[in-house]
């Protein structure tokens, strides 16, 4: 896709959901041209909906508005989630395997946003969803932390959303389909409410290990 150089651009963390759809309209709505990041950390049965979402959003904004980048962190996920999952199951005594993912998405997406020039990051976090840790508040407020560590404004355009009749409502609007169409990750649903102390210590543990990696991948870009 041909970059008009007057046009800003912007990323959205995509999964193929409804949420993180109607935060790529949203951000079209603004005049953004909108770069969709689709993540891959190898333990997903993937249809390929999130392509048939993409081309919906396609047909929506316009060719030359939107495009789809397909992204592996699986490196960094296995180093955040897994590599030292007996002694966090031990001390967190619940699954916070997800939101080391979504710390790995984030680095990945810092990555790509430094090598073009983007300064500005969405993802479809929604208050109805705040029981998942990955999109607790408290998360969301570390990771903007980090985006803003090296110059990047990262936001929840849906943060206040209360229900997802909200959202399937205005995708409706915009003629956009209603089914989530994400990939299914073998790890989803397989957890308990995490304490915002457990969620917290979890992530200071490991933005060393973010920071470094995103530093290391720019200085060999």
């Amino acid at each position: 896709m041909k970059r008009n150089e007057t046009q800003k651009d912007a990323i959205v963390l995509f999964l193929g959901g409804i949420d993180c759809s109607l935060a790529a309209i949203l951000l079209r709505k603004k005049q953004f041209r909108v770069h969709l990041l689709h993540y891959n950390h190898g333990a997903v049965i993937s249809n390929d909906l999130h392509i048939k979402r993409f081309n919906e959003l396609k047909s929506l904004i316009g060719e030359e508005n939107i495009l789809l980048k397909e992204i592996s962190h699986a490196g960094l996920f296995r180093k955040l989630s897994l590599a030292n999952i007996e002694d966090d199951f031990s001390k967190y005594r619940t699954n916070l395997i997800c939101l080391g993912c979504r710390m790995a998405m984030h680095c990945e997406t810092i990555i790509y946003a430094k090598l073009n020039d983007i300064s500005y990051v969405a993802d479809g976090s929604v208050k109805y969803q705040d029981t998942f840790p990955e999109q607790n508040s408290l998360s969301l407020n570390y990771f903007k932390e980090l985006y803003k560590h090296y110059g990047i404004e990262y936001t929840t355009l849906l943060a206040n959303v209360n229900s997802s009749k909200e959202v399937k409502y205005q995708l409706l609007d915009n003629g956009i389909s209603i089914q989530s169409m994400e990939d299914t990750c073998l790890f989803n649903n397989t957890f308990s409410p995490a304490s915002e102390e457990h969620i917290s210590s979890f992530i200071e543990e490991r933005l060393e290990i973010c920071k470094s990696y995103i530093d290391q991948r720019l200085q060999i870009a």
